[in-house]
């Protein structure tokens, strides 16, 4: 069984002004790199795709639709990005402002983030994705077995074999780390940093105990045809 994770396309946070968006629509370069992602693709080549409801995912969505690439789709508001408190009082809030609080943020201690509001959202956060995760894997005879050793699956009685999920940094990180069986931190989604339509792709293999995911490739974009075309 295959899972690709894929980052929506170059988002337009400014939203044609110097402000930051709550929830923005595609740049022109981030519908190209939809375009191309989703060409990588033959028709009916997936089983599902699962996607956010955020305007960005949904708009990096669109061209797998039109090429019928999934034979069935799913929108799940689990799949939305972070969004604490703190990141929504910076809508509307310059650049200068917005960029100078993530680098305060991003360079605090792991003690101080961990204890502060960010890192308790992130428990929640992930606590959340995972939850409703399991669910929709047992729907689909998918069966999480444990995670002494490796994460551990019951995979013999479902049908799925491939499946998309197109979301954010911050879901794949959770979803990463969940299917790898790795701690979650918030460096995590900065050390795994998906490129804009990049696949991330995910592969079961068997053991006497049951079925494992490894990683078959990360950030993969030699679709785009330039250096430009590759944006984070």
């Amino acid at each position: 069984m295959e899972i690709v994770l894929i980052r929506h396309g170059q988002p337009d946070w400014g939203s044609g002004v110097n402000a930051y968006t709550a929830n923005p629509e595609l740049t022109e370069l981030g519908r190209i790199q939809s375009e191309k992602s989703s060409a990588v693709f033959d028709k009916s080549s997936v089983d599902e795709l699962w996607v956010s409801p955020l305007t960005r995912a949904q708009e990096t969505h669109n061209p797998f639709k039109d090429r019928s690439i999934s034979k069935d789709n799913h929108v799940f508001e689990w799949l939305k990005e972070m969004e604490d408190e703190e990141e929504k009082a910076l809508f509307g809030k310059s650049q200068e402002e917005v960029m100078d609080f993530f680098e305060k943020r991003n360079t605090q201690s792991f003690e101080e983030w961990i204890g502060g509001n960010h890192g308790q959202y992130m428990e929640k956060f992930r606590d959340n994705i995972i939850l409703n995760l399991e669910s929709e894997l047992k729907k689909r005879n998918i069966t999480p077995l444990g995670n002494e050793y490796d994460r551990l699956f019951e995979l013999n009685n479902s049908e799925l074999q491939k499946i998309i999920i197109i979301s954010h940094a911050g879901t794949m990180s959770v979803l990463i780390s969940y299917f790898l069986n790795m701690p979650l931190y918030p460096w995590t989604w900065r050390k795994f940093l998906p490129r804009h339509a990049g696949h991330t792709t995910l592969k079961s293999t068997e053991i006497s105990s049951g079925h494992f995911f490894r990683l078959k490739e990360f950030n993969n974009v030699s679709f785009l045809n330039s250096e430009e075309e590759k944006t984070y």
